[in-house]
């Protein structure tokens, strides 16, 4: 990937990239809606489907010579080792800030999905991000991957949506769920939500931070991510970051009625029963008080202290339970169980 180019070069380089969709899942998607296929396991239909499910299912299977399935296990055993601290980075920093690209956020506002279904959005990316990390690997054949595969084909469907609506503006906001949008998604799952980890003091090792990368590069061609856009290392994933967020993140009215209803769904819900004036605290230590401030997010500043001292410390003990003889294992299936509870009981609709 050649991100050593002119700002000019880089706009209309991603400027391409708005305009572009996923064409083998936009045609398996609509393959299926002719075919009256939408129920039932869509996986099974694609591997047993018509030419265009074949054709998705095939590429989703091949996996490239850079992937390395047990470079993405340091990553998942970190995700299960902390599942307080990740599902707090996850949704209360990435996917926050991803609520702050106005553009990416009209798909959401126009399907009501975070608007009216706040909790059922939120139990369907929980449960997306468990199934990667407890596959230690998304291997294909995986309940894991079967699972991003169905993602992938369900994005297709919104695209199809959006398109037959008579407000979606294309001009302003690009194609919806467009390869631009795609790559910023994937980068706020490993880039924002590694950033966030940190600034919640769960100090991170290279290998580990190496790893969730990886792991997302291989989620992103499965999901249908341009290669263009699969950045090759930690540095490359930066420096895109650096002009997707300079290109989108400029919230608007949508982005902050976004951010209200995430605040107003998990307002003193289990599993944190944190009051919505401190998850807003904690969502400010993680994407910085000027995009907090962009979101319209409230600020209690006695509640700061939990993000920026009560998680932390929470961190560093687990960091030193975890340097005790066997331990680490131990911790990591007791936090899969406990990422599984917070699945199945904390954000149920």
């Amino acid at each position: 990937m050649d991100l050593n180019r002119t700002v000019p070069e880089l706009d209309a380089w991603l400027d391409a990239y708005r305009t572009k969709s996923d064409d083998l899942a936009d045609a398996a998607a609509a393959e299926l809606i002719r075919a009256k296929a939408l129920k039932g396991d869509w996986a099974l239909a694609l591997e047993h489907g018509g030419p265009a499910c074949r054709r998705l299912y095939e590429q989703a299977h091949t996996v490239p010579s850079w992937v390395d399935f047990e470079r993405m296990r340091a990553g998942a055993q970190l995700g299960l080792r902390t599942p307080v601290q990740s599902a707090l980075a996850l949704i209360m920093g990435s996917l926050m800030e991803l609520y702050a690209g106005a553009r990416g956020a009209k798909v959401l506002i126009r399907s009501g999905r975070l608007e009216s279904q706040v909790i059922a959005r939120l139990h369907d990316t929980t449960q997306f991000v468990l199934e990667i990390a407890a596959s230690r690997g998304s291997r294909p054949g995986t309940y894991a991957h079967r699972h991003i595969l169905r993602t992938r084909l369900v994005h297709a469907f919104i695209r199809h949506g959006m398109l037959k609506r008579g407000d979606w503006n294309a001009a302003a906001w690009g194609h919806p769920v467009n390869q631009e949008d795609y790559a910023g998604t994937l980068i706020a799952f490993s880039h924002v939500y590694l950033r966030s980890m940190e600034r919640i003091g769960a100090k991170l090792t290279l290998e580990e931070e190496d790893s969730v990368h990886h792991g997302y590069r291989w989620v992103g061609w499965v999901m249908g991510v341009d290669e263009g856009l699969l950045t090759a290392s930690r540095d490359e994933e930066r420096v895109l970051y650096a002009h997707i967020t300079r290109r989108n993140l400029h919230p608007d009215d949508d982005s902050r009625a976004l951010a209200r209803s995430l605040l107003a769904a998990l307002d003193r819900r289990a599993p944190t029963f944190l009051p919505a004036v401190a998850l807003a605290e904690i969502s400010r230590e993680m994407i910085g008080d000027p995009l907090g401030d962009a979101l319209g997010l409230p600020r209690a500043p006695r509640w700061a202290a939990f993000g920026d001292r009560a998680l932390p410390w929470l961190s560093s003990v687990q960091r030193t339970v975890e340097r005790l003889p066997l331990a680490r294992v131990p911790i990591e299936l007791v936090g899969e169980q406990v990422a599984r509870a917070v699945y199945k009981y904390g954000l149920r609709a």
